[in-house]
């Protein structure tokens, strides 16, 4: 009679990850319907999985704070003499003070500088770009 010996028998799968690689924290968020929905095909088109899509959205983009109360007081100020600078600019130019209205204008072009300094796009109170 013949005995056969066993060999070790190996787990099968993808073997273990090292520790540093695991993840095992989640985190939960709630979405319309219609964000869900968008999420998915999003990442269906780029051929990743919804998770992968998720995380590499949320580490790859930088989200630029809102304006401070300060910073917003400053913008709303700026903003209010916009009226008050076209009735000036309509005055210089009925008044032919062409070199008035320019230096007014180059004066006001600086200040929206500053402006978009502050808020670089101002339909939204955060900004989400690639970095």
């Amino acid at each position: 009679m013949i005995t056969m010996s066993k060999s070790p028998t190996r787990k099968g799968g993808r073997p273990s990850k090292q520790t540093d690689e695991k993840r095992t924290h989640v985190v939960t968020i709630k979405l319309t319907d219609a964000e869900h929905a968008d999420l998915k095909k999003r990442s269906k088109d780029a051929g990743v999985k919804l998770a992968e899509y998720v995380r590499h959205g949320a580490f790859r983009l930088t989200i630029v704070s809102r304006l401070t109360e300060i910073e917003k007081e400053i913008a709303r100020g700026i903003l209010n003499l916009s009226s008050d600078f076209n009735q000036s600019m309509t005055c210089f130019h009925q008044l032919k003070l062409c070199s008035a209205a320019n230096k007014l204008a180059a004066v006001v072009d600086r200040m929206f500088d500053i402006l978009k300094k502050l808020r670089p796009n101002k339909e939204t109170d955060y900004v989400c770009k690639n970095p």
